[in-house]
Order: C-alpha cells, then sequence, then structure tokens
C-alpha cells in the first residue's frame, strides 16, 4: 500500500469512529480513538508535504467544529435522529402523582412560602401546601409568592415583589 493509501485509509477510519460515537455508546472511547486516527493521519500528511500537511490541519480544524454543530443542532431533527433520541414525554397525573389540571388552576393565585425555596421547597395557598420551585433565585420563608406555571409535579412561583418590579 502506498503511503497516500495509507494516510486515505487513516483518515476514513478516523471519521468511522467518530461517526460510531453517535451510534455506539462507548463514552468517549471511540472519540479518542478517532482523533488518534486523525491526528496520526495529519502527521503522515506532513511527512509527504508540509503543504498538503497545512492543507489538512485547516481542513480539520474548519470540519470538525463544523460536524459538531451540525451534529447537535441537525442531527435531531433527522428521521434517524428522530427513532434515536424521540421528544420526551409529557407528563400526566399518572406520572407525577399528581393532577396537573389541579395544579394549572392554581396558575396566578398569591400565597406564602411556608419554607425556603432554594430553588425548591413547600409554599402555602389558603391553608393548603403544595411543593414549589422558584422561578428566579432563592425565596426566604415567609414571602408573598405567585405561581406563574407548573414545572412537572412542582408550581412554579415568583416573589411578588420580584414580580411586580418585572412587570414595570
Amino acid at each position: 500500500m502506498s503511503v497516500v493509501g495509507l494516510i486515505v485509509v487513516l483518515y476514513l477510519v478516523a471519521v468511522l469512529l467518530l461517526v460510531a460515537e453517535i451510534f455506539i455508546p462507548s463514552h468517549g472511547v471511540l472519540t479518542v480513538a478517532g482523533l488518534s486516527f486523525l491526528v496520526t493521519a495529519i502527521v503522515k500528511t506532513f511527512q509527504v508535504s508540509s503543504n498538503a500537511g497545512v492543507v489538512a490541519t485547516l481542513a480539520c480544524m474548519v470540519l470538525l467544529p463544523t460536524a459538531a454543530v451540525i451534529a447537535v443542532k441537525v442531527w435531531p431533527y433527522t428521521p434517524v435522529g428522530r427513532l434515536i433520541s424521540p421528544d420526551n414525554p409529557v407528563a400526566s397525573a399518572r406520572d407525577v402523582g399528581v393532577d396537573v389540571n389541579a395544579m394549572q388552576a392554581m396558575v396566578g393565585r398569591q400565597g406564602t412560602s411556608a419554607s425556603p425555596l432554594r430553588p425548591s421547597g413547600i409554599c402555602d395557598f389558603d391553608g393548603h401546601r403544595f411543593p414549589c420551585v422558584s422561578e428566579m433565585g432563592m425565596i426566604e420563608r415567609g414571602v408573598t409568592i405567585r405561581v406563574v406555571g407548573v414545572k412537572g409535579s412542582n408550581l412554579a412561583v415568583v416573589e411578588q415583589a420580584a414580580s411586580a418590579r418585572a412587570e414595570v
């Protein structure tokens, strides 16, 4: 096999290993192996011609980040990407153990934080306590809060004074 043939094989194996990392959960082993083959191919390319080595290095510096961005941004929306990583399921009342519709009716209500929310805790609404999560930072105990949404099995709340400042 010629030196050019060896270099082409090294590049192909590098690409094959880097693409295989998407499909085979190897905890980075295939990525390290693929990058090792890529570095070896670049070194071999420099041994053939320094100009070709510079071109190969620059091409890898452009193509690897471009491929990574495409893999992250585009891949999940392809037919194969949707098969591998389907959409997250929507939690129902049976899944979270609470009536999501009843919690949805709480949106807009005011209450008091019964415990510090850092960011999760308990809030009191007319004597009924609900698990809550703070949307904007920590909230101390005894602060007036307002429900702005539902997150899983928790009410998403903001400090009443903070929400008033945000509306101004």
